[in-house]
């Protein structure tokens, strides 16, 4: 069972966001949450924090768990994305770091209304994140 570590940064009304690479397998050329695989054994903040410097170079500080999601594909939700939102960090600004991804940026709700989402259901919680809302764990 495969389980992935996702955070959202919130940084005043815009959240991070990162552009898949042309080359990825999965969802390439769209806008994902930053993270990635937890490793066999490691748990889930200790493979969020990793995967947030690995990829952007930020050290997440304090965060809380808002979703579990499952993709469509995955109808025996063997494969979760536990989503967390980050609004606390070290490490200055974000930066692309590794070939994973060809972009990143900053975006606001009606700005993330428009992009092409490597999870189409990451767009209510990207949304209601920056609205402060807590969503409901699907």
């Amino acid at each position: 069972m495969a389980r992935l570590v996702c955070a959202i940064f919130i940084d005043g009304e815009k959240a991070l966001l990162v552009k898949r690479a042309h080359h990825r397998k999965w969802s390439p050329d769209k806008w994902d949450i930053v993270g990635g695989h937890a490793e066999k054994g490691e748990g889930l903040d200790i493979a969020l924090v990793r995967e947030c410097l690995e990829e952007v170079g930020l050290t997440p500080l304090a965060f809380n768990q808002i979703a579990i999601l499952y993709e469509d594909e995955d109808e025996k939700q063997k494969s979760p994305f536990h989503i967390y939102v980050v609004r606390q960090w070290t490490g200055g600004s974000a930066e692309l770091l590794g070939h994973e991804h060809s972009e990143l940026g900053w975006f606001s709700v009606d700005e993330i209304d428009a992009l092409e989402l490597a999870m189409p259901d990451y767009r209510k919680v990207l949304i209601d994140s920056l609205r402060q809302v807590q969503p409901l764990r699907q």
